[in-house]
């Protein structure tokens, strides 16, 4: 076979590996990172500071309105909401991008009981510049930031990541 063909059969191989190597590190991390703080408000104009949840586990999920893996995972999150919320788990859903009628419509529209917050650009900085959605970063009580989920998941595997930390 010529150099050529190795190569790019072995290109492909090398991509492959290494983006099952990135997806895997995105799943948790090595060492705890202190979740950055902030004050957002929600669509009902209260406002939500993270500090303030010290003590409980924290979901907090990035999302846009037009991204269907976002509205794909938001029905397993409002189900964890209600079945984990007396139990020491919060979740925050954080927008980004949109006007904020756009998001009420929104969050009636998917019929969502957790709190949805209007994200900022500092926000979205202070959490590594968001580029793919949904992400997700669960904080365990100690404010420290223990998994990052880029993609959606279902019910099953967020609580395979929740349960532990309750």
């Amino acid at each position: 076979m010529p150099l050529s063909g190795l190569w790019r059969r072995g290109g492909w191989m090398l991509a492959l590996t290494l983006s099952g190597l990135l997806s895997l590190s995105s799943l948790s991390f090595a060492a705890s990172k202190t979740a950055p703080d902030f004050t957002l408000a929600d669509i009902q104009g209260k406002n939500h500071t993270l500090s303030q949840l010290k003590g409980k586990v924290v979901l907090l999920n990035f999302f846009t309105i037009w991204c269907m893996p976002c509205r794909e995972e938001m029905p397993h999150l409002n189900e964890i909401h209600h079945e984990y919320q007396g139990q020491g788990l919060e979740i925050l859903g954080i927008c980004l991008k949109a006007d904020p009628n756009q998001l009420r419509f929104f969050v009636k529209q998917m019929n969502l009981d957790y709190p949805v917050l209007n994200g900022t650009e500092q926000v979205n900085k202070d959490y590594g510049e968001i580029t793919g959605v949904p992400t997700t970063f669960i904080i365990n009580k100690n404010g420290d930031i223990v998994h990052e989920i880029v993609g959606a998941r279902d019910k099953a595997e967020f609580l395979r990541l929740i349960k532990p930390l309750l």
